[in-house]
């Protein structure tokens, strides 16, 4: 999830509680007649919550014996509160998890290894890689996927401007563009939310030849790479682009539908490549995927990441039954299509080709992208040092100084450097 968050959010504190139903097995199940219960921990959007709903029925259905209550919550605060609850034995038997948070977790012995309860051989090459520590598997992928900028071409047509070549445009490009958007369309529209995330800020530093961090774990952000970030921020801001400081503040903290490319009232936004459908339904548009302004050969500033993750927490009383609710969710025949793409592209290729058919212009032009990315071959990502939860508070907080005019982008970047250092040393 982070100013923006990796997946959509639901109202905090909602409570599910569904029946599910298994057979035994697990530790604590093994009479297959014992009613046990799981807890589930998830954040996501309305949609989500929804889906998961009826992925719970369908498990009821082949499941009898195992009841699951559902915690879903919004991303702010779901890392406060698993944190709380891991200290004190409490965790949730399942739980959604970000790719870079997984280490941490598995270091504090939070997570379950689940290499023996998931068949491996199913999945795309590649996709299980993240929640592989050491050589055991500690989670599964809700799907594959990427950032990328999202395009609503009615703002465009409004403002009289054209969609930019993806293949050649640059960062002053995009500068521009924003601001012909929010001179011409009127009507409280932008021509680009505010770019203020960690995964920007990747994005600028492998295009110049960096990367979020080094080989060896050490942050591998220049101060001049920063400084470039941060100066690009706070130009697209002063030009009119993006939103003044407070609208853009009060943008990041809204849910994707309520957000201002939910309410079709701006051009392009840095985000997610699954948080198109989200923001079509909402506007009741079809957007476009284009690629970040700025990459050259070899220099390609995106990454392919899983969307989220799911994980068993070790210390569940019924682990093998938490690790068979995960992978039915993901990939049974049944629960697995109803994600769709809301939870990034699926790792399963049987649950893709069982989607395929039905995907809206939009949806396809999800996986159409994420192909392009793997063919231009960019450097593979060096492993998370520091989680996003970490990280995305430091690069907010800065940015903020940053565009309130509190600091300067020079000063921003020192400091930026200065305090992932000292939590890296801390970690």
């Amino acid at each position: 999830m982070k100013n923006r968050r990796l997946l959509a959010f639901a109202a905090a504190g909602v409570a599910l509680a569904v029946t599910l139903t298994g057979c035994g097995g697990g530790s604590g199940a093994g009479n297959g007649d014992e009613q046990i219960t799981l807890r589930f921990a998830w954040w996501g959007s309305d949609e989500l919550n929804a889906i998961k709903a009826e992925q719970i029925k369908l498990f009821e259905k082949a499941n009898p014996n195992i009841k699951v209550e559902g915690e879903p919550s919004e991303y702010n605060g779901y890392y406060d509160k698993l944190a709380t609850q891991v200290a004190g034995g409490g965790a949730p038997d399942a739980l959604q998890i970000t790719y870079d948070a997984l280490p941490l977790y598995k270091s504090k012995n939070a997570i379950a290894d689940i290499t023996g309860d998931i068949d491996q051989s199913k999945f795309q090459a590649g996709s299980l890689d993240a929640g592989i520590i050491d050589g055991k598997l500690y989670a599964l992928p809700t799907g594959v996927g990427s950032r990328g900028i999202i395009v609503n071409p009615a703002v465009f047509e409004k403002a009289g401007v054209a969609i930019p070549d993806d293949t050649s445009w640059t960062w002053d490009d995009y500068i521009e563009i924003a601001k012909e958007i929010s001179d011409k369309a009127g009507d409280g529209t932008y021509g680009s939310s505010a770019i203020s995330n960690d995964q920007s800020l990747m994005a600028f530093a492998r295009q110049n030849g960096e990367d979020l961090y080094t080989a060896d774990g050490k942050f591998g952000v220049s101060e001049a790479t920063a400084e470039k970030f941060f100066e690009f921020s706070k130009d697209l801001q002063d030009s009119g682009g993006s939103p003044d400081a407070s609208t853009a503040a009060e943008d990041a903290s809204a849910s994707l539908e309520q957000s201002l490319m939910g309410q079709g009232k701006v051009g392009m936004t840095f985000a997610p490549l699954n948080f198109i459908g989200i923001y079509a339904g909402a506007a009741g548009q079809e957007l476009k995927i284009l690629n970040v302004p700025g990459d050259s050969a070899g220099k390609v500033g995106l990454v392919i990441q899983p969307t989220v993750q799911y994980a068993v927490y070790s210390k569940s009383k019924y682990p093998k039954e938490a690790a068979k609710l995960i992978d039915f969710l993901l990939n049974s025949e049944q629960a697995g299509p109803l994600n769709k793409l809301t939870l990034g592209i699926p790792a399963d290729p049987t649950v893709l080709e069982a989607i395929t058919p039905d995907l809206t212009d939009s949806e396809n032009e999800q996986v159409a992208f994420i192909d392009r990315l793997s063919k231009a071959g960019g450097t593979p990502q060096n492993p998370i040092a520091l989680p996003t939860s970490q990280l995305g508070p430091i690069i907010t907080k800065l940015l903020d100084d940053v565009t309130f005019d509190k600091t300067t982008p020079a000063d921003a970047a020192k400091e930026l450097v200065s305090q992932v250092e000292t939590a890296l040393a801390a970690s």
